[in-house]
């Protein structure tokens, strides 16, 4: 399995996840979700976004 088909998969498994407990995810998580599987950007970037979107502190 290559690194853009690992990264696939656990974006998957984590919408997968949200949705069996009633979440629901944002169009802006989604667009960096995509640019995240296309190796764009990196985990941690990923994860600075996702702080930065929600206000949330380290």
């Amino acid at each position: 399995m290559d690194e853009r088909e690992r990264r696939r998969r656990s974006i998957q498994d984590g919408l997968h996840s949200a949705y069996l407990e009633g979440g629901r995810v944002s169009q802006a998580f989604l667009d960096d979700a995509g640019e995240f599987e296309a190796l764009r950007i990196d985990e941690e970037e990923m994860r600075r976004r996702i702080r930065a979107r929600y206000q949330v502190e380290r």
